[in-house]
């Protein structure tokens, strides 16, 4: 069974608004009026609660409600830049930059920068609302990603309580908007925290979970996004920017337009819209131009266990009045047998395309995997799939339709292969925390003295190849003297003897 839920009706739209607009009126509970007017009135803010909760109409309720109650007691519409202290930005610990692959929004957390108990958590908790807030503002509504660099971190950066807080609002107050949760360069000492982590996730959610260090990390972020020091090609240094979206007012009130954008796995774009985001749907149509390829799946191709000969199908439909070239690729050929993996799609056509596990695999070997469906207008629907590949070696980038589709794992198959017990937040005593924070600074000692010993090494390498440039020069030097006074003493002779030779001649005259 896929992960992602079939996409709410407008009938089930309407009855969740009008079951929280009932419970609204009827329960007599203050609500803050900003809040209340987008339920009235945002569809697609209603439905983010419904795809939360796999259309679940009473769960959904309950979150909205939820919402609702502590959205007024937090009072999240009147966070702003002004209302926190101008160290908590100056810090640089949290901020917004760049996108990841899927064309998400990054939420950075710098966690060395963080230091457990230094600042007030009940500010704290209003800062990381404030990113919340103008991240659904700016990017109105679209799936984010939260990117924790754990680079230089220790014990002392591992804010518990913070990050159990900020796993818990994505969980019950911001539905369906967190991408992924990429883990950059964590510590092994600190992998048990992370088991931790995962327990205060939902099943689905944890997939969403991803460790990578500098080579893997251009699976979810390209090198022009990543910073320097993750390896990429960023020189970014960070410095507070204001808020990009202009019409403030508008949002907050609830007047959200989230527009469906074209992307790998995002839905249907307006025709003038360029922007990249995350799904609205799970079956989509995407255009460029005139080429429209509907996928289902859009989102996530699910197989029901990693085994060899593990199946799922992609259907694609062509609701155009062309012939439309359709080509796949997947980022891991080696893994998957595509069947067919290139056609051509008569119009009002549709095709199941099989995709077979060829190799006995691991659920994490297959879930940060992606296929690229890829269409193109075509001239006639008789076309050879050389045909078909020679079209798309030379079309024009701008007449190119695309969209990547994730693979998935049913949770009962990964849940298989993660079913370590992890430990609760209360086995951790004081006395345990000591030691991994003793070890952690060995580690770090250790890791100094390494870079101390690696620039000593080079010194001497240095010192070494200089001396060395110095005897071959002194050598050079010492030889061209003796071959000078060599040749000196060489021409004295010859001079002597000359001088010899012209005394005896002249005796000889004599």
């Amino acid at each position: 069974m896929s992960l992602i839920p079939p996409e709410p009706t407008k009938a089930e739209i309407d009855q969740l608004r009008s079951s929280a607009v009932e419970k609204i009126d009827t329960e007599g509970i203050v609500y803050d009026p900003q809040d209340v007017k987008r339920i009235r009135s945002d569809d697609k803010y209603i439905r983010r609660f419904l795809m939360h909760h796999d259309n679940d109409q009473k769960l959904a309720l309950d979150m909205v409600m939820e919402t609702l109650k502590w959205r007024h007691e937090n009072q999240c519409n009147s966070i702003t830049k002004e209302s926190l202290p101008t160290e908590f930005f100056e810090k640089g610990a949290m901020y917004i930059h760049n996108r990841d692959k899927d064309g998400c929004k990054m939420l950075i957390f710098a966690v060395r920068l963080h230091q457990k108990g230094a600042l007030d958590m009940d500010l704290l908790r209003k800062f990381f609302i404030y990113w919340l807030e103008r991240l659904e503002r700016e990017e109105k509504g679209k799936w984010i990603t939260v990117f924790f660099d754990m680079c230089e971190t220790g014990m002392k950066n591992m804010d518990m309580d913070f990050i159990q807080y900020m796993i818990n609002l994505f969980k019950n107050y911001y539905p369906w908007i967190l991408n992924y949760i990429i883990v950059f360069e964590m510590p092994w000492l600190l992998s048990a925290m992370w088991k931790i982590i995962k327990t205060w996730l939902p099943p689905k959610s944890i997939e969403k979970i991803k460790f990578v260090d500098k080579k893997s990390l251009k699976d979810y972020v390209d090198p022009d996004q990543s910073l320097s020091n993750w390896g990429g090609s960023d020189n970014y240094e960070y410095k507070f920017e204001d808020e990009l979206t202009p019409d403030h007012n508008l949002v907050a009130n609830g007047d959200i337009d989230i527009r469906k954008v074209h992307f790998a796995e995002g839905s249907a774009p307006p025709p003038a819209s360029p922007l990249k985001g995350k799904p609205q749907g799970r079956r989509a149509a995407s255009a460029n131009g005139n080429v429209f390829i509907e996928i289902d799946p859009s989102e996530e191709l699910m197989f029901s266990n990693c085994r060899i000969g593990a199946t799922a199908n992609i259907i694609l439909t062509n609701p155009t009045n062309i012939p439309v070239a359709f080509k796949i690729k997947t980022t891991s050929p080696e893994k998957y047998l595509v069947r067919p993996s290139a056609g051509v799609l008569e119009p009002g056509t549709q095709m199941d395309i099989g995709v077979t596990v060829s190799e006995q695999l691991a659920p994490a070997a297959l879930v940060r995997d992606k296929f690229l469906v890829m269409g193109a207008a075509a001239s006639a629907s008789a076309l050879t799939s050389q045909e078909v590949s020679q079209l798309f070696k030379g079309i024009n980038k701008d007449d190119l339709f695309e969209r990547r589709v994730r693979v998935g794992v049913s949770a009962a198959d990964a849940a298989q292969e993660t079913s370590t017990t992890a430990p609760s937040p209360a086995s951790l005593s004081p006395e345990l925390i000591s030691k991994i924070d003793q070890l952690l600074h060995r580690q770090s000692a250790v890791e100094d003295q390494l870079r101390t010993a690696k620039k000593l090494v080079f010194i001497t390498l240095v010192i070494m190849i200089v001396i060395l440039i110095l005897l071959i020069m002194a050598t050079n030097s010492m030889t061209s003297s003796l071959l000078m006074h060599s040749a000196t003493m060489h021409n004295n002779d010859v001079i002597r003897g000359q001088v010899l030779h012209t005394g005896q001649g002249n005796q000889e005259e004599l």
